[in-house]
């Protein structure tokens, strides 16, 4: 493979990449779509901002998931979801 080749790959994946972490951001912050982007708060009766800021960016949930407690985490996602992050950390 040619190295000029493999760099203007990697140009154009990353400008996507972009491209759509600020679509993400942009439709993410809009209140009608917090349907679609936090469901599961919804459902949970959660307000979808709660325990972040009101303008949310896309790697607020790492923050999140390195801050939860497994109890957090079943109650949220549910048991499959802890033990999944189990098997991860081994």
């Amino acid at each position: 493979m040619d190295f000029d080749s493999f760099l203007t790959s990697l140009g154009t994946s990353f400008i996507i990449f972009v491209v759509l972490m600020c679509l993400f951001a942009w439709l993410s912050s809009k209140p009608g779509n917090t349907v679609v982007y936090y469901p599961n708060r919804i459902l949970k009766g959660l307000d979808p901002w709660e325990g972040g800021s009101r303008t949310r960016n896309p790697f607020t949930w790492i923050k999140e998931a390195m801050s939860s407690s497994e109890q957090d985490v079943i109650n949220m996602s549910g048991l499959d979801t802890a033990v999944y992050f189990v098997f991860l950390s081994t």
